[in-house]
């Protein structure tokens, strides 16, 4: 006999869920307490400060275009000069400029491991692969800034929305 691991209730070992609780067992418990993990890490890492009540509503509005080209690459120089007096787009423009300066350096760093590690056989090539796949998590947050933007929400990015270098 098998235990809910849920509310400890005494099942059949060949019940696909839990009698009293309903939760689900063996193979499916597995997979579904995985999958919920998985969206517990995505909940918490996109749990981020929301500045969305302190902004106008017109002021969304007419910036949405200035928000979303903030997180492509050096276009976020167009905010910064063109809407100055627009809140939603200065913040936007912040997080864009955190993460322009983050991948520029992470350019930066990338070339000086593949003028140097790069160059060993074996071990360069795989590090210089794991590095390049760290490069998608700058992917990442442009679209999370992105679908933001057009959502209309002042919301942080993940790990870099806490660092502000304009006021």
């Amino acid at each position: 006999m098998a235990f809910c691991p849920i509310c400890g209730e005494q099942v059949s070992d060949n019940a696909p869920n839990c009698p009293k609780c309903g939760a689900p067992l063996g193979s499916n418990a597995n997979q579904n307490s995985t999958q919920q993990a998985v969206n517990d890490f995505v909940n918490n890492l996109n749990n981020t400060a929301d500045y969305s009540s302190q902004m106008d509503a017109n002021d969304i509005e007419q910036n949405k275009v200035m928000a979303i080209l903030a997180y492509i690459g050096v276009l976020v120089f167009i905010p910064i000069f063109a809407a100055p007096q627009s809140k939603f787009a200065r913040f936007h423009a912040n997080q864009g400029l955190t993460l322009f300066i983050f991948e520029v350096a992470y350019g930066l760093i990338m070339t000086v491991l593949g003028a140097t590690v790069g160059r060993v056989p074996v071990a360069g090539a795989i590090i210089l692969a794991v590095c390049g796949l760290v490069g998608l998590i700058w992917l990442i947050l442009i679209i999370c800034g992105i679908v933001n933007a057009v959502n209309g929400k002042a919301k942080e990015l993940p790990v870099l929305g806490n660092i502000h270098l304009m006021k």
